[in-house]
């Protein structure tokens, strides 16, 4: 049997082979100019140095390598060698820092045993990570894209920015771009009749109140504000004009990915079994499956060591009298990001993650610190049914019974009380009165007017 190191740099591979006695039976050096299939390449070199060649364990210290990746996909054994731990031998052996010496330690290094190994997940899970990891940098990207265009408005035109509210999407929002697109500028935008606004709100999909939308903003941009020179306000309008198409380019691409993540996120091996938790839609559930992988058993060995990983597991330092319980900042930024927003998430909708969080918070526990730890034990949910087999179920996992007179429960608010309820059909009986004037008066929208107070769904 025999033990390879390889140390990568972005032009070429240092290999270094030596057997069970520790004794380097061959290096060489594969340059990617050179070489076209370097795992090919690779085979080549082990194939004269033993007969067992096939069976040689390669340890590398990046193992997202696309060499370390196909040669895993193609049957070798690839080991994962900490860095930090390399660069700690080296140091202490006195070792100079080369490409061709440190190919000798990782060899010598997987010789010893010191590597974990690489755990292959299946290629739907490794589907659903790649589009996972795709998906979060787009939706990154479209808030830098965000940011970007609304901090050069409020230099430029600050009433743009206030002119959709945030809850219709405000400056993302398809309206918002369609109008500021055909008009960049305070004077253009003041141009803008009441048809042109119509026609470019029904192009950019609305349906419902068009016109009304349409005469509320030739209203906002009619109002007086600061205005620069003609050229000046050209120039600000064209890199208005530049944001906007990286917004838009920067939305459809988010737009397309999530759509790719949620067919990705059915073809997980494990979806039945996430997707019933409550809180957690596709989203958020595809980002937790991409993170853990199909086989925790094999990566993680443990619930608690996969809480570790996650970064929900407390570490302990204690010294003499002294212990101090610390944040575990050693850990997966994704899955434990991921985490945190799963808990906030089931907060509102699951039963026994409130009741979880109240608790918590009644023992004295900060917002960040109940999350964190409701996100340990969705965690260990999680893997306890990605091992047994076992949908996720809200009562077995807060230890409830949903049967019993003391379950707990997540009421949810209604926006209006009886008193409100009745002081709305009071003014809608007064004749005059619209849906879309009390709805302001209460501060609600008008379907929560039609919902609550008529008792039927808004007219399509």
């Amino acid at each position: 049997m025999l033990f390879a190191g390889c140390d990568w740099s972005d032009q070429w591979l240092d290999v270094a082979v030596v057997d069970r006695s520790g004794s380097v039976l061959g290096e060489t050096r594969i340059v990617y100019a050179e070489s076209p299939d370097p795992v090919a390449r690779y085979r080549e070199f082990l194939t004269p140095l033993g007969r067992r060649w096939r069976a040689t364990v390669t340890g590398i210290e990046d193992v997202n390598l696309l060499f370390a990746r196909s040669l895993a996909a193609s049957g070798m054994e690839v080991v994962h060698v900490d860095p930090t731990r390399v660069a700690r031998h080296r140091l202490a052996r006195g070792i100079s820092k080369t490409d061709r010496a440190d190919a000798r330690l990782i060899a010598s290094m997987t010789l010893a045993g010191e590597y974990r190994p690489l755990v292959v997940n299946s290629p739907e899970a490794e589907a659903l990570r790649v589009v996972a990891h795709a998906h979060r940098a787009a939706v990154a990207h479209r808030a830098e894209a965000l940011h970007s265009l609304r901090a050069a408005l409020m230099r430029f035109w600050p009433a743009a920015v206030s002119a959709w509210p945030t809850s219709v999407g405000g400056l993302r929002s398809s309206q918002a771009r369609a109008v500021l697109t055909a008009a960049p500028s305070p004077r253009a935008a003041a141009q803008l009749d009441r048809t042109s606004l119509a026609a470019l709100l029904i192009k950019a999909g609305r349906r419902r109140t068009v016109q009304d939308e349409a005469e509320r903003l030739r209203m906002v941009f009619s109002r007086p504000v600061m205005l620069l020179d003609p050229r000046v306000e050209g120039a600000e309008a064209l890199r208005i004009g530049h944001l906007l198409a990286a917004l838009d380019h920067a939305v459809r691409r988010a737009d397309e990915l999530h759509r790719d993540l949620a067919e990705h996120y059915t073809a997980h091996p494990s979806h039945p079994l996430v997707a019933g938790a409550p809180g957690i839609g596709a989203v958020l559930g595809a980002y937790l499956l991409a993170e853990i992988g199909d086989r925790p058993v094999e990566r993680f060995g443990s619930g608690r060591s996969l809480a570790a990983y996650a970064g929900v597991a407390p570490v302990t330092w204690a010294s003499g009298q002294t212990v101090r319980v610390a944040f575990r900042r050693a850990s997966s930024t994704h899955l434990r990001s991921t985490l945190h927003a799963a808990a906030f998430s089931m907060v509102s909708h699951s039963p026994g993650a409130h009741a979880y969080y109240t608790m918590r918070r009644a023992n004295g526990d900060a917002h960040a610190t109940a999350l964190r730890k409701l996100g340990r034990k969705i965690v260990l949910c999680l893997y306890h049914c990605m091992t047994s087999g076992l949908p996720f179920e809200d009562a077995i996992a807060f230890g409830y019974d949903p049967a019993s007179g003391n379950a707990p429960s997540r009421p949810r608010r209604l926006p209006l009380d009886e008193v409100q309820i009745a002081q709305a059909r009071d003014m809608l009986a007064t004749p005059g009165t619209t849906v879309t004037a009390t709805a302001r008066i209460l501060g609600v929208s008008t379907q929560t007017i039609y919902r609550h107070v008529l008792g039927r769904p808004r007219p399509r």
